[in-house]
């Protein structure tokens, strides 16, 4: 099935799918995106409803089934992440950790395997981060290859990183991407919910306005749906220049650009010493 949505959305640039949710209330489905989710070392930390892996696996198939009655309903609900600090790597300071309950994983997970292959038929060539078979050793050795291999110098190389970019995810906008390539309105609902499905630290409720589920299967996925737009900006104003209009560049005092972005984190390379301002 997945592979029937991947090459509909390469064949169908244009398409919106619809009745994907049905895939979600299918029970096998449901149990692929458990067998996964249950493979992750982190299952075996629980979310607020202290359910670990051990009490899930204690009954798998009155798991499997509950979810299924709940998606097909309707009644299912997220939980609010559980969040917690952890340190740093070489660090005296701490990060906020998300740990989303165990059900709540395998949902996102069943829903990721939806709509992934839909959109890697879109993703540019230039994102790396979080995608299947790519990593960020083929970020670093695409940019080695493309700096010295095509008799271009390089005299401008900006690293840049979003602040809090998972944190600030608006999620009106960030569902108005979706809904380019998805009118299931029952998935653009479950969707919402994980979205603002709040987070719960040192016994307090707090609402999630902004960003993406903390800790969450889907977020990935989401985070380069919204800067799937900065790549193709960045196509639109360089990276697809034949090598006439290049050189024209040059000669009206513009820049030209390789680009490379891994999550939220990119570096553009500005070519043959236009001063950037």
């Amino acid at each position: 099935m997945q592979r029937k949505l991947s090459l509909t959305a390469q064949e169908k640039p244009e398409h919106k799918f619809g009745d994907l949710y049905s895939l979600l209330c299918n029970e096998v489905w449901l149990r692929v995106a458990a067998h996964d989710t249950l493979q992750n070392t982190g299952s075996n930390t629980a979310g607020i409803d202290s359910m670990t892996k051990a009490n899930f696996l204690g009954n798998v198939d009155g798991q499997i089934i509950k979810l299924k009655e709940a998606l097909k309903a309707k009644t299912f609900e997220p939980m609010p992440v559980r969040r917690v600090d952890i340190p740093k790597p070489n660090s005296e300071k701490k990060r906020p950790l998300g740990i989303p309950t165990l059900l709540d994983r395998i949902v996102q997970n069943a829903l990721r395997m939806i709509l992934e292959p839909i959109w890697e038929s879109d993703f540019s060539i230039h994102s790396y981060g979080f995608r299947p078979n790519r990593s960020t050793y083929d970020a670093i050795s695409n940019i080695q290859t493309r700096l010295t291999g095509n008799g271009w110098t390089y005299q401008w190389i900006i690293e840049g990183d979003i602040a809090s970019y998972f944190d600030t995810i608006p999620h009106q906008k960030l569902l108005k991407v979706v809904k380019k390539r998805v009118a299931d309105k029952n998935i653009h609902e479950l969707l919402w919910k994980f979205l603002r499905a709040g987070v719960m630290y040192k016994g307090s409720f707090n609402e999630t306005l902004t960003g993406t589920p903390q800790g969450g299967i889907i977020s990935p996925l989401l985070a380069n749906l919204y800067l799937d737009q900065l790549d193709k900006y960045m196509e639109s104003i360089s990276l697809n220049l034949t090598r006439y209009q290049r050189h024209r560049q040059r000669i009206k005092g513009k820049g030209n650009y390789l680009y490379v972005r891994y999550a939220d984190d990119c570096a553009p390379r500005r070519r043959e010493g236009v001063h950037m301002t």
